[in-house]
């Protein structure tokens, strides 16, 4: 058995990311590999893995982490999931309760650890290692300091950058209407790198499902006000089995889509017409700033480890509701 690869004891830094996705294509080329989906604002790699083996038309789930910067915890924990099902699979193991060798011979998992590189470096390293540095340094930070930042390089809030239909609507707050740390929505829907990224990803790919990990208030938003009624139920009967198997309390479907308005879920479910959940993996912390990288061994991995298990089983369920019922989802399919 090949010993682990990720090391979440403490803060994970860029270069040992990049290392590690490397490590464990190379470890494990038989049922992992990468590809390139973009680059950030910064002309660093937005890198997808893909965890299969093999076969065509199987159902498939995609997880991302990494979108808010300061939110890292989503990075380590995509990262050592690969790690851990990759090693639970050729251990021909099962992980508190679930045939990881089974599950990933039906689906296909894909990831996109890290869909904020510049982000998160400024967060690790300041803003002075950022090239953007002087455009960046006159930018309001909402919090003591670069460890608070939220945004990519161009001081725009991924998640507030997604056309789901709402993004005219979308209300920056009194502060936010100008690039910042967090929650400028930027000067036009889809204008950042990383956003196109993700939604180029999916448009090439026909995902059942989708999952991003944020971090704080250990709760998932599951469902807004614009799409719920287009599941018929699928989506409340997944959050209910995820609600009863974690610690990730269900929320309320989200109602005005001047506040819940283009995250990568909200776009998701509106343009692909697929269910798609944000898990925030972490307890609320004041100010929004995530816990110290060295907690989440003890925060998140022991609560969080096999969600992505979770997610890839309700993604074959999804896969078949939907093309076992056409008539059913003619209407979802062709909106």
């Amino acid at each position: 058995m090949k010993k682990f690869i990720v090391d979440t004891s403490d803060t994970y830094f860029l270069d040992e990311i990049y290392n590690n996705m490397e490590k464990l294509c190379e470890n494990y080329s038989d049922i992992l590999n990468k590809k390139i989906v973009g680059e950030s604002v910064e002309g660093r790699d937005i890198n997808a893995l893909k965890l299969s083996s093999g076969g065509k038309n199987k159902p498939s789930v995609l997880l991302t982490g990494g979108i808010h910067a300061r939110e890292d915890f989503s990075v380590m924990l995509c990262m050592k999931m690969i790690d851990y099902y990759c090693n639970y699979y050729k251990g021909g193991k099962t992980l508190n309760g679930f045939d990881v060798k089974n599950i990933i011979e039906k689906t296909d998992m894909y990831f996109v650890p890290l869909a904020n590189p510049d982000g998160l470096n400024i967060v690790h390293r300041g803003l002075k290692s950022s090239i953007n540095y002087n455009k960046l340094k006159n930018m309001k930070i909402w919090g003591k300091d670069h460890t608070y930042w939220k945004a990519n390089a161009n001081g725009i809030d991924l998640n507030k950058n997604f056309d789901d239909g709402n993004w005219d609507i979308r209300t920056c707050t009194q502060g936010t209407d100008l690039p910042c740390s967090e929650k400028f929505k930027g000067f036009a829907p889809n204008s950042e790198p990383e956003t196109r990224a993700l939604i180029n990803y999916c448009s090439e790919n026909n995902f059942a499902l989708m999952a991003t990990y944020h971090c704080s208030g250990n709760c998932t938003f599951w469902a807004d006000s614009g799409t719920h009624e287009m599941f018929k139920g699928l989506d409340e009967k997944i959050m209910d089995e995820l609600n009863k198997k974690y610690i990730y309390r269900k929320t309320k479907v989200s109602q005005d889509p001047k506040t819940y308005g283009c995250g990568f879920e909200n776009w998701f479910r509106a343009r692909m017409k697929r269910p798609g959940f944000c898990i925030e993996l972490s307890p609320f912390s004041e100010g929004g700033k995530q816990h110290p990288d060295s907690m989440f061994d003890r925060l998140v991995w022991p609560y969080a480890k096999t969600t992505g298990l979770f997610f890839a089983e309700k993604a074959a369920e999804v896969h078949n509701e939907i093309y076992g019922n056409i008539e059913k989802y003619a209407a979802l399919t062709r909106n």
